[in-house]
């Protein structure tokens, strides 16, 4: 896998990204997104400079996730409508034979338009991380900016960590669940919202459990007729793991 070494270059006329120290090889991709428009993804161009390989990603009107989520929180609304975005992103992709584990969804490659608050995607052909793992670590990463007094902030950060977890392709399931679009061969999108809220509040309802009280002290957070504490949800998230495991194996 390519590790990525990004940089961000600005004039007064234009902002890119710039993917340096590439590997050798030609992608078919490189044409697809040189000479197509493709909705929540970046348009590239290859270069090369000084002899090495380079890719440049038009930035203009954007910032990265990691930057607009500097000393910010996300609601519930904002939570489902940047999983709305991002996952829509992948799906135009795939309609140009783009492949899931080339698009690059770390915070610093995920952009943001800062009219629309839409995401604009990073493709490198050269990546190929498996999408499963890059939705874990970004799950991970987004339960610090949710909004801990915004039940559902904290009901979706769950709802993506719990999906993100999953064995074989959680995107389906996050799909149904945040996008509310069917997926065939899965129930529909209120089934799924009900089962993943089944699996949410027994998570909840475990950390609450397993707290020992010793957590460092948070806003608490109504949750039914339980209440939690921000610091047990974050610091129980490793309490809980295995039953994450045991509560997605008995919905087979």
């Amino acid at each position: 896998m390519y590790e990525i070494q990004a940089e961000i270059q600005g004039t007064l006329e234009e902002c890119v990204l710039v993917l340096k120290g590439l590997p050798e090889g030609d992608h078919f991709e490189e044409e697809m997104l040189q000479h197509n428009e493709i909705p929540g993804v970046l348009r590239m161009e290859t270069v090369r400079v000084a002899g090495e390989k380079q890719r440049r990603y038009r930035t203009d009107g954007c910032c990265s996730l990691a930057e607009s989520l500097r000393g910010q929180k996300l609601s519930g609304e904002e939570f489902r409508m940047l999983m709305s975005s991002l996952f829509s992103g992948i799906a135009q992709g795939r309609k140009y034979l783009l492949r899931e584990e080339s698009f690059v969804l770390t915070p610093e490659c995920v952009f943001v338009r800062n009219d629309t608050g839409d995401t604009e995607l990073v493709y490198c052909p050269e990546y190929e991380c498996p999408l499963a793992e890059q939705l874990r670590r970004l799950s991970d990463w987004l339960l610090e900016y949710l909004d801990a007094q915004d039940a559902e902030a904290v009901y979706n950060g769950y709802a993506f960590h719990v999906m993100s977890h999953e064995t074989g392709n959680p995107m389906q399931r996050m799909v149904s669940v945040f996008c509310g679009v069917a997926v065939p061969g899965l129930p529909s999108p209120e089934g799924m919202q009900r089962e993943v809220s089944a699996d949410v509040q027994a998570i909840c309802t475990a950390v609450e459990e397993n707290s020992s009280g010793n957590y460092p002290n948070g806003d608490v957070i109504a949750r039914g007729s339980g209440r939690i504490t921000w610091g047990s949800f974050l610091a129980g998230l490793s309490v809980v793991t295995c039953l994450i495991a045991a509560v997605l194996w008995a919905m087979r």
